[in-house]
């Protein structure tokens, strides 16, 4: 989508207006969504700060953002990009793009000389490329069903070059709340599989977890790494 394909570009969206907007497509679109209000910037900081560690590199980077909602990571990988570097945006929710080209816009990113693209799609139709360095992902896993989840996170790793970094996060204990919690057997078990597919990604990388007690709600920034 070019700089000048919306009128809506002109607009500065405010926090406030980011959140109005957020918070409507949480009602109508809870399963994709998957909170209330978008992560605060201590959490993006966390979860993009393998971004800001690549950045040491001498070889422009590749980055993908996968779930990127009213831009609160977008923003925060934006300002740690240079020249020559490739970024490439995917929300499955049209409502959020004017919101994101802003994002880019205004960090006069492509001025810089990196290249940004925005994808209004669903990242399981893109093709795995091995060639990222860093990709940050905001999908809600636990509301997702297993398959999904194996699927998006085999595809997301399948992306990385040697070295590379997945990061991504879920509120603390959200999983062992909703299991105390919901009765409904069916669901119950939904949860297990997510935690399931997670662990078993978990125990065959390298990864590191950072707790982000300053979000609301409390968070851990997981980064998967791919072995060098």
């Amino acid at each position: 989508m070019p700089a000048s394909s919306s009128p809506e570009l002109a607009r500065r969206y405010s926090a406030w207006q980011r959140y109005r907007l957020f918070f409507s497509q949480f009602r109508e679109h809870f399963h994709a969504t998957g909170a209330i209000a978008p992560s605060g910037g201590v959490l993006a900081e966390a979860i993009t700060r393998p971004v800001a560690e690549a950045a040491a590199r001498t070889r422009p980077l590749r980055i993908t953002e996968v779930g990127a909602g009213t831009g609160v990571f977008t923003r925060a990988i934006l300002h740690k990009l240079r020249a020559g570097d490739q970024f490439d945006i995917y929300e499955i929710n049209p409502a959020f793009a004017p919101v994101l080209e802003n994002c880019i816009a205004a960090s006069g990113a492509r001025e810089r000389g990196v290249t940004c693209q925005l994808h209004i799609a669903d990242i399981c139709t893109a093709a795995p490329q091995p060639d990222r360095d860093c990709i940050v992902c905001g999908l809600p896993f636990n509301n997702f069903e297993p398959a999904l989840v194996e699927r998006i996170l085999g595809q997301l790793v399948a992306s990385l070059r040697p070295g590379g970094v997945l990061s991504y996060f879920e509120y603390l204990y959200i999983r062992q709340i909703k299991l105390a919690l919901i009765r409904d057997r069916a669901e119950r078990e939904r949860l297990r599989a997510v935690g399931a597919v997670v662990n078993r990604l978990l125990a065959h990388h390298p990864h590191r977890a950072v707790p982000v007690v300053r979000n609301l709600p409390p968070a851990l920034a997981r980064h998967i790494s791919v072995p060098s």
